[in-house]
Parts: C-alpha cells; structure tokens; sequence
C-alpha cells in the first residue's frame, strides 16, 4: 500500500471514529433487523453470508458515496476496497460477540 494510501486511511479512520460510526452502523442495524425480524433461530452462518456481508459493503460505498467524502475517493480502489471491508468486518464482529453474548445471558436467566 502506498504511503499516501496509508495517511488518507489514518485519516479516514479518525473521521470515522468520531462522526461517521454511529451513522454507518445505524443503517448495518438496520439491515441486521430486516434479515432476522421474523426468525426464531439464527445461525452465526447466516449473519456471515456472502449476501449478506456485500449488501453491508454496498450500504457502506453508498454512504460514502452520498456524503461525497473526498479523503475516500483519493484513494486507490484497493484501498478503498480494505477499508470498506474493515468497516463491514468489525461490524460483524461486534455484532457476532453482542448476539451471542446476549443468547447466554437469556440461557444463564432460564436455567435459574
């Protein structure tokens, strides 16, 4: 990766981190709601699917590409395409540890 690459990252990361997070990850939720609504069981596949996790990086290019957030479009598509993927990963990263963080909680409160 570039030098240049790696600064507009940094950059974009910061940004990230304080402004556009919250954002991002509202709509990802979103999505997370739509997909189980109506599902009394889910496996963690499900949430990794590959349709699921290119619906996710396409609400994230969506974002960025309304805002028209210029550090992104100065950067080569190959890293353009790793950040999209960090985004999208962490978030279900997060979500993963969260769903089944709160699946032992219920397990733990029934088992009493």
């Amino acid at each position: 990766m570039k030098a240049q690459d790696q600064a507009l990252l940094d950059l974009i990361e910061a940004d990230y981190r304080s402004n556009h997070m919250y954002w991002i990850e509202r709509r990802l939720n979103k999505h997370f709601e739509r997909w189980f609504r109506y599902k009394t069981t889910v496996e963690i596949d499900d949430l990794l699917a590959e349709r699921q996790i290119s619906e996710l990086q396409i609400e994230v290019f969506s974002y960025y590409n309304k805002m028209d957030y210029e550090p992104v479009t100065k950067l080569s598509p190959a890293a353009y395409e790793k950040w999209i993927t960090t985004i999208t990963m962490g978030w279900l990263t997060r979500k993963s540890v969260s769903c089944w963080s709160k699946i032992k909680m219920a397990s733990a409160s029934n088992g009493r």
